[in-house]
């Protein structure tokens, strides 16, 4: 089993071991897949705990701002999902 290189973030870490342990064989830039998933998990918690709508600076209520970084987080792990091969068991 590959470990999780030690700069990674600790939640960053869990889902590398995670996603290993689930069969995932790590790669060149497995650990930015890693980050992503966990700045979307993140964004999904606070979102989740502070609804979909937040009031801004004034009090005025406008979108949380987690679901832009969210969205982008998606993106990337779209991006990188398909750039991972899964070990055979």
């Amino acid at each position: 089993m590959s470990e999780a290189p030690k700069y990674l973030a600790a939640p960053a870490a869990l889902i590398w071991d995670e996603l290993v342990e689930a069969g995932i064989i790590p790669a060149p830039r497995f650990d930015a897949y890693c980050n992503q998933i966990s700045i979307e998990r993140d964004a999904a918690k606070r979102i989740s705990a502070e609804g979909l709508i937040v009031a801004n600076e004034k009090g005025v209520p406008v979108a949380h701002p987690a679901l832009e970084i969210q969205r982008k987080a998606q993106a990337e792990i779209r991006a990188w999902a398909g750039k991972f091969r899964t070990a055979r068991r």
